[in-house]
Order: C-alpha cells, then sequence, then structure tokens
C-alpha cells in the first residue's frame, strides 16, 4: 500500500534567517539573530519572552514598522521584507489604542477603512455596513455614537481590535494589547479574543511577557530569550516538556534537580539524584549512563508522602505557605538541595504537613523533563 503523504498546514508568515542589527552592522547592538519561524494560517500564535528578548522588534518587522538587516519575511510564500506598511495586508492593535478622541467610535471605525488601501474601494453605504458588522462582532454596537473618553479601557481595546480587523487584514498583529487592563478585565478578554480570532479565521500573531496569558491563549507559542528562539510549541508541550532551564524556569514555576544516568529499565531512564536514592524518569535519546543531567520538574508534580513509603525520596518539611487554592511546601533533601511541592487544598480533607515534620517525596516517572542546556 503506497503512503498516504498529508499536505503541510499553510504558512501565512514564514521567517527566514531574519537578523536585526542596529546601528554599525558589525559592531551595533544585534535584536534578533538568525530567526526561522513558521506561523500558520488561522492560528493563534505568540511570542512570548521577557523584555528586551527581540519580540516586539519582530512583530514590528512583520507589520513593516521595521525592517530586518538580513533574511526574509514571507506572507503567504511573498516577500513582503522590504515592503512599506500600507502595502501589507496586515493590520496592528497596539498597547495604547490610539483611538482619535475627537470622533465618535462608528468614526473612528470608518475613517479607518477609508484612509486604508483595502478600504479605498468601499462606497460610504458599504463602509457603514462594515462598521456595523465589526462594532457587532466586538459586541459594541450601543456605544456606536460615543466618543472613546466615554468609555472603559476594556471597551476601548474592543474599539481598536474592531477597527483593525475592519478592512479585513490577512493577518492581525497585537502588541500586548492587555497590559492595561486590570486583572479581571485581561482574563475576560483573553476569552473574547481567542473567540473573535476563531470566528474571524484570521490569523493571530500576539506579543506578550506574560506566561498565563500564552498558555491561556494560543494554538502555539515561541519563547524568545535574547533575540533567539528558545522553542516553539504547543502550550502543553512547552510547559510539559521544555528544551532548556530558561524556558523551564520562564514558563511557571519548577524545579530543577541535578541527576546522573544510570541505566534504562523497562522504556525508562534511573537516574540517581538527590540523596543519591535512584528515581525513574522519561527517558531521553542521546543521554549517556554515567552522563550528569539536569531535570525540569513543576511543583504540582511531586506528591508529599509519609517518610515509610516504598519508593519515595526522604525529605523535611522547612516551611507551608497557604495560598487559597493551593498548598506551597518547601522541602529540603538529604543532600540540602530544596524543592517546592504544591498540592491543591481541599480544606478538612487529606493530610497536612507540618514545617520541621520528617516526610518523603513521590516523583511522576513522565513528568520530569531532562533539559539540554
Amino acid at each position: 500500500m503506497n503512503a498516504v503523504h498529508l499536505p503541510l498546514p499553510t504558512a501565512a508568515v514564514s521567517v527566514r534567517s531574519v537578523r536585526k542589527v542596529y546601528g554599525d552592522p558589525q559592531n551595533g547592538p544585534v535584536a534578533l539573530k538568525n530567526i526561522d519561524l513558521d506561523i500558520r494560517d488561522n492560528e493563534f500564535f505568540t511570542l512570548l519572552g521577557p523584555s528586551g528578548c527581540g519580540k516586539t522588534t519582530l512583530l514590528r518587522m512583520i507589520a513593516g514598522f521595521e525592517f530586518p538587516s538580513a533574511g526574509e519575511i514571507l506572507l503567504y510564500g511573498d516577500n513582503i521584507a522590504d515592503l512599506p506598511p500600507f502595502r501589507r495586508p496586515v493590520n496592528t492593535v497596539f498597547q495604547h489604542y490610539a483611538l482619535f478622541p475627537h470622533m465618535t467610535i462608528a468614526e473612528n471605525l470608518a475613517f479607518g477603512l477609508e484612509s486604508h488601501p483595502m478600504g479605498q474601494r468601499m462606497s460610504r453605504a458599504q463602509v457603514a455596513e462594515r462598521v456595523r458588522e465589526m462594532l457587532a462582532l466586538v459586541q459594541m454596537e450601543r456605544f456606536a455614537q460615543r466618543r472613546p473618553s466615554q468609555l472603559s479601557g476594556g471597551q476601548q481595546q474592543r474599539v481598536a481590535l474592531a477597527r483593525a480587523l475592519a478592512p479585513h487584514p490577512k493577518v492581525l498583529l497585537l502588541d500586548e494589547p492587555l497590559s492595561a487592563l486590570d486583572l479581571k478585565l485581561r482574563q475576560a478578554m483573553r476569552e473574547e479574543l481567542k473567540s473573535i480570532q476563531a470566528r474571524t479565521g484570521i490569523t493571530f500573531i500576539f506579543v506578550t511577557h506574560d506566561q498565563e496569558e500564552a498558555l491561556a491563549m494560543s494554538d502555539r507559542i515561541a519563547v524568545l530569550s535574547e533575540g533567539q528562539v528558545q522553542q516553539v510549541g504547543r502550550p502543553d508541550e512547552i510547559y510539559e516538556r521544555p528544551r532548556n532551564r530558561f524556558v523551564a524556569d520562564f514558563i511557571g514555576e519548577t524545579n530543577f534537580i541535578e541527576a546522573r544516568l544510570l541505566h534504562e529499565e523497562d522504556g525508562q531512564a534511573v537516574y540517581q539524584g538527590p540523596g543519591g536514592k535512584p528515581f525513574r524518569a522519561a527517558a531521553r535519546e542521546g543521554i549517556q549512563p554515567g552522563q550528569a543531567v539536569s531535570l525540569s520538574i513543576r511543583p504540582e508534580r511531586l506528591q508529599l508522602v509519609e517518610p515509610a513509603q516504598h519508593g519515595a525520596i526522604p525529605c523535611q518539611v522547612d516551611n507551608q505557605v497557604y495560598l487559597g487554592t493551593d498548598l506551597h511546601y518547601h522541602v529540603s533533601l538529604g543532600d540540602g538541595s530544596r524543592l517546592t511541592v504544591r498540592t491543591p487544598n481541599r480544606g478538612g480533607q487529606g493530610q497536612r504537613f507540618r514545617p520541621g515534620q520528617a516526610a518523603a517525596l513521590l516523583l511522576d516517572p513522565d513528568s520530569a523533563s531532562v533539559l539540554l542546556d
């Protein structure tokens, strides 16, 4: 039987060996170092990283506000790296919404359509219909005749989103658009943005430094640090299987365990870890017996049990932190290393361990990730 080769997903945006140097090409500061990315059609894709990592620079280059020092940026296969912003079928929602204060909400959207190259051939009636359609999409129809100053921050964000979507761009770029909102409104807008992306079918490229935001909204995430892509993957892949120490540490909370591979058995690796006690974890190709490795394990993947339990690693409880939904335990092992254990707060159900109490740790073999660097 002949193998069936399924077509690869269409790339909405392809970044090929893109480099960005400011000032002197030889000695100037390097913002991006040979970035390669494929962002799929109809994907909610997030560029995630700390301040100064290059994520906004990359977004601005896709928009046309910056130009690469080297490399190509392709939009559905066409090289747009040298095109000015107004010739690119993309639109941007900025952190500050840049609405015209002297115009009504409807006038803000109409102006965006009339001044955008994609909207030049629209009649006045068509513009009015598109404005109504976009305001309905973001549930802002009843605010059409208000001015921006009469709206809340969340409402202004919806209007900015509607204005950017009105010309039907092929790709929508979002530069930390939720950062000015309070926590509860940010959480509500995450769901709203994801829903709008699904309904419109437009590729969204979202920039944020907020890990929880990225995990909650994205189809895939690219984690950046110091101008380089550290890892690309689905939210669960990024969280559960971080490639290196930076990704493991930046995405959520984790424990780092230094260990040495003893051997492999039944498809699992047996390591000698903290306190010298062997423990099992997922095997990883290329690791040789005797080799020292670093592993990452999330606090919720560790279980605190009685010290006599078979296969557990002895420890002592140093501290307990009450966080409402969770309890965090800080524990120390025989070699002096310290780990964090997170357990759900079930009120009177289950056992609570007291500071100074002897206990032990159980480790889920499938939850420890070997870090490549």
